[in-house]
């Protein structure tokens, strides 16, 4: 297990220092999201991959079988030992790698349920209404605003004239599934909560979200006014 970690961290870090070098600072970010979630999903696959082809490098020609030597009377009869029962002692220490591991684990799930029911409560204990296929969630004496699936939760707080475009930002989160991206980053976190490649990915994956609703956003608005709106603190909880 632990020489698996290691490949998928040293897999991480090399698909990481790509994205940084050569494609952070490009603007298309629909692609850069692309290789995010891919890389870090082939860093987890390719540890499993056993190319066949690596057993057969040496041919057969170059390797050479030595005759068989016997000590002593070949021709005696076999002597087999006998096994005895017996009893080993062997002490465990009380602490071990998997123990720290599960334990991490462990805390790293219950941190992602206390988020989730966090989340579920503002859904349930705030008025909702529909706007097509997408819920309003109105938060009273909150001024912030981010979404979840098909959730946009919205402060009360948030001007009246900054609601407009605050809500097209979020929309492109929803359409674009944004939130599946974070739980499966999530789901990392948990298995791998001593990782810290994981929470780099997983920032630069909220980074893109911004930036992909921004582009859409701008597309149809002026760009100083809906810089000036977006001040607003937007994004995703989960």
């Amino acid at each position: 297990m632990l020489h698996y970690i290691i490949q998928t961290i040293a897999f991480q870090l090399f698909f990481l220092i790509i994205y940084d070098v050569f494609l952070k600072e490009e603007t298309f970010f629909n692609w850069n999201r692309t290789y995010l979630l891919l890389t870090a999903l082939l860093s987890l696959v390719i540890p499993f991959i056993k190319v066949s082809g690596f057993k057969h490098i040496i041919s057969q020609d170059y390797v050479m079988n030595l005759p068989e030597v016997f000590i002593g009377n070949a021709n005696q009869d076999a002597i087999y030992p006998i096994l005895l029962p017996g009893i080993t002692l062997e002490n465990k220490p009380f602490w071990s790698w998997e123990l720290i591991f599960y334990l991490g684990a462990g805390i790293a799930t219950l941190l992602f349920a206390f988020k989730l029911v966090k989340l579920l409560l503002l859904l349930f204990k705030n008025p909702k209404e529909k706007l097509g296929y997408v819920y309003i969630v109105s938060l009273s004496k909150s001024s912030m605003a981010f979404s979840f699936f098909n959730y946009i939760f919205l402060g009360e707080q948030i001007k009246i004239n900054d609601r407009d475009a605050i809500l097209k930002h979020e929309m492109v989160h929803v359409k674009q599934k944004h939130t599946l991206d974070l739980l499966f980053f999530d789901l990392l976190r948990v298995v791998f909560w001593f990782n810290p490649l994981i929470y780099m990915y997983q920032n630069r994956i909220m980074s893109l979200h911004e930036y992909i609703a921004d582009a859409q956003v701008v597309k149809n608005q002026k760009t100083n006014h809906y810089v000036t709106k977006i001040e607003i603190k937007t994004g995703q909880v989960i």
